[in-house]
């Protein structure tokens, strides 16, 4: 006994680190799908400018573009962590991985997959109905539907994959993955806004129609976001994310210049 080795820290901890994986860094597939996540926004944003000032002269904008690189982007990085962990043989990363259709991987990685197709999906199907149907009539169309169903699955994912992250974390990391899961949440719900601007349209705020509307899409992000952060005033800095976002976009995208190029065009004389 006098000569053996002691222990630097309990067993059961160490095991556990072992089992569950400690991470002492965010992995770039988290911040390459944040990546994704953030030229979504910027490119969502900036279509909706386009089409109020230029009109929907192509296809192949620079605002559709970086919508869809959200689902490139998202795509290679759950496209790595699925086949790694199927094909990798790491025992610690299939203990906490599921298996669907033979692959295995985090679950989020699995709901972000679907996102991905979803949404590389809608592009075609926004082009033929354009080409079939001519210009938007309205917002919430068979195509645009079918993006946001997958834009929010692609958020949806992220964030469960950074809740699962935090929970095995050391604290400077899961301080990190809170601002980036605070993001994510207030991206969430900046795109319900767009999906409801025909609902909240000034003339529409005299009906009740508009708050009800609000008050049943709005606060389920905001909540949402708030329980896997877990901690307090989460509901506050999703909130407050989103305006400074609001903020951005209504202070910058008016300084590009831009021209119309569909009619009907007014010339000032």
């Amino acid at each position: 006994m006098a000569e053996s080795i002691p222990l630097g820290q309990p067993l059961q901890p160490r095991l556990g680190e072992q089992a569950y994986g400690r991470a002492d860094a965010i992995p770039w597939t988290i911040w390459c799908m944040f990546a994704g996540i953030a030229c979504g926004l910027v490119g969502g944003q900036w279509d909706i400018s386009w089409h109020m000032s230029i009109g929907r002269d192509t296809f192949w904008t620079p605002a559709h573009i970086l919508i869809q690189l959200t689902g490139v982007l998202v795509g290679m990085a759950c496209g790595y962590m699925i086949l790694t962990a199927t094909f990798g043989g790491d025992t610690a990363i299939q203990s906490r991985s599921v298996k669907i259709w033979g692959f295995r991987g985090p679950l989020g990685a699995f709901i972000a997959t679907w996102g991905c197709m979803a949404m590389l999906t809608s592009a075609p199907f926004d082009n033929w109905w354009h080409n079939a149907y001519g210009l938007d009539v309205k917002i919430v169309s068979p195509p645009h539907t079918l993006l946001s169903l997958g834009s929010f699955a692609i958020k949806i994912g992220t964030l469960a994959l950074m809740a699962g992250l935090m929970n095995r974390s050391e604290e400077k990391v899961r301080r990190k993955l809170m601002r980036l899961s605070v993001f994510v949440g207030a991206v969430c719900v900046s795109q319900l806004g767009t999906i409801l601007t025909i609902s909240t349209w000034p003339v529409n705020m005299h009906a009740a129609k508009c708050y009800l509307a609000v008050a049943i899409a709005i606060p389920p992000a905001l909540v949402g976001t708030a329980w896997g952060l877990g901690r307090r005033w989460a509901c506050t800095l999703v909130a407050g994310t989103y305006t400074l976002i609001l903020l951005a976009f209504e202070w910058i995208l008016p300084l590009i210049p831009a021209e119309p190029k569909l009619g009907p065009v007014y010339q000032h004389i």
